[in-house]
């Protein structure tokens, strides 16, 4: 069924986000700085001898699940972002210690924020009949954003083959306008080119 995060993976790879995967093999090289994208699942809070909030949050990428630990100081600022179901990236310091990756945050920000700064990709759109061409053009006309790029309808061809019609402005491309148009009936596969 996918991760909620599929459609994103690739805008985030461009802001330098790694994954789960990815973390845990750096990691076995010594401590360092990873940027993380995490669909939230779980929050539960403690407070420290000293009367310090702190935070446990469970996460999960495409590659697996993983917990992130907040101090106070990230805790208060981040707290808005980490409710379950939330998407959002966060900055940690990775270290393995023995065979666990212990994660400890230093900023939170929401999923979107990150993919806008990635900028938009232009997009090839399989279509298997040209009928259904109208309503993903129909879709990107009502879409707003700044992140615009080029997208190519590819549809079936009158002796077989397929033809690429070039959309003739680019329209903004979000992670979640990708989604929907992968759940479109007619279109096979969304890739970006």
């Amino acid at each position: 069924s996918g991760h909620p995060l599929d459609d994103y993976m690739s805008a985030l790879r461009r802001r330098g986000v790694d994954t789960l995967a990815e973390v845990t093999a750096k990691a076995e090289r010594g401590p360092y700085i990873a940027k993380m994208a995490g669909s939230v699942g779980v929050r539960q809070e403690r407070k420290s001898a000293k009367g310090n909030r702190f935070a446990f949050v469970s996460m999960s990428d495409p590659t697996g699940l993983y917990e992130v630990t907040l101090f106070s100081d990230v805790l208060e600022v981040a707290r808005p972002f980490l409710e379950p179901g939330m998407n959002v990236v966060v900055t940690v310091k990775a270290e393995l210690e023995g065979d666990s990756l212990k994660l400890l945050a230093s900023a939170v920000q929401p999923i979107d924020q990150v993919a806008d700064q990635a900028g938009a990709q232009a997009l090839r759109i399989h279509l298997n009949r040209v009928e259904a061409a109208a309503a993903v053009a129909g879709l990107f006309a009502r879409v707003e954003g700044r992140n615009r790029a080029q997208i190519t309808l590819c549809v079936p061809g009158p002796d077989g083959g397929e033809v690429d019609l070039l959309l003739p402005q680019e329209f903004p491309v979000t992670p979640q306008i990708k989604g929907a148009i992968k759940s479109m009936p007619g279109v096979v596969m969304v890739e970006e080119i």
